[in-house]
């Protein structure tokens, strides 16, 4: 039971299962952002009320591209739940720390939107459309910025909203160095 302990204590072991946690949580992310952004897209657009809210925006001179439209708004919705989601999980899956306080919570919830905001609200539906552009279908372009928003919110949660606070005894030896 001890050799266990140690093996689970082993920070290059501990770095790799949290890495393959990352990864699980991720997966099932992704499938229910993709999921939501599917249903949005291609049943959502189907209804004439949003053709309504389509036309008030033209009547208010704001020039869009209907496809253009779709593809944003289908990826704030699938933003909001996928970023809800990926924080709850990681939180108490991955990179859970004991508790927080509300403070420490909001803080990390904060940085996790912003991390997804960059790559999901900016990045994602870029190549969305510069992809449509190009002829390539819908469902293909939104699996093609997942390739590139994945690993870039991997680096940017584990580095920075769920960065860990150094304990006493870290900050400690660090100055002892």
């Amino acid at each position: 039971m001890n050799k266990i302990k140690a093996l689970l204590q082993n920070e290059k072991l501990s770095s790799l299962i949290q890495f393959i946690k990352f990864g699980l949580v991720g997966v099932s992310n992704t499938a229910i952002s993709y999921g939501i952004e599917m249903l949005c897209y291609y049943v959502l657009f189907k209804n004439t009320k949003f053709i309504g809210i389509l036309n008030l925006l033209a009547l208010l001179g704001i020039s869009t591209d209907g496809n253009n439209v779709k593809i944003v708004i289908t990826t704030i919705i699938a933003f909001v739940v996928s970023v809800s989601n990926s924080y709850f999980w990681n939180n108490r899956y991955v990179f859970g720390s004991g508790k927080k306080s509300f403070s420490e919570h909001f803080k990390t919830y904060f940085k996790t939107f912003a991390c997804y905001g960059i790559t999901g609200l900016i990045l994602s539906p870029i190549i969305k459309i510069l992809l449509t552009k190009i002829s390539v279908p819908f469902f293909i372009a939104s699996l093609g910025a997942l390739v590139i928003t994945i690993p870039l919110n991997f680096v940017m949660n584990k580095f920075w909203a769920f960065k860990s606070k150094p304990t006493k005894d870290e900050k400690n030896e660090n100055q002892t160095c």
